[in-house]
């Protein structure tokens, strides 16, 4: 199996449930894969350099600032959402603070009280964003 493959499999696999019901306080690390349930009040960081995937079901609620590789949000996030790969808003999602993407995709619905930031790497536009906006050179 490539490690492409690997890293997927791993990442989707859940090594952490804050379930429903659980209020957990304080800032939160995690590897591999997490799924929120429940209340988190603080912020969610994934370990630097590793693939990560946070899941946040639609009655799951965080009260503070996300940082991932991946996030499926369909709850309510109260804070900044930091993603270096690819976020998913469904349609119960409200985010009330920046959303920082790689990749995004926004279903009917989804809300957003704050700013949708594009990553890339420094210099670089996606290519999307070379067509809405070429370089045009001087005559």
């Amino acid at each position: 199996m490539s490690d492409k493959k690997n890293a997927k499999k791993a990442n989707s696999a859940v090594q952490c449930l804050i379930g429903n019901g659980i209020e957990f306080n304080g800032d939160l690390t995690f590897s591999g894969g997490l799924h929120v349930d429940g209340r988190v009040i603080g912020s969610i960081e994934s370990k630097p350099g590793e693939s990560a995937r946070m899941t946040l079901s639609n009655e799951g609620i965080i009260d503070g600032s996300v940082r991932t590789c991946d996030a499926e949000i369909n709850g309510t996030i109260n804070g900044d959402v930091h993603a270096t790969g690819s976020v998913v808003l469904h349609p119960q999602s409200h985010v009330n603070g920046n959303v920082y993407y790689e990749r995004i995709e926004i279903r009917r619905g989804a809300c957003i009280n704050g700013k949708l930031i594009a990553t890339h790497e420094k210099g670089q536009k996606s290519s999307i964003l070379n067509k809405l906006n070429p370089v045009r050179k001087s005559a």
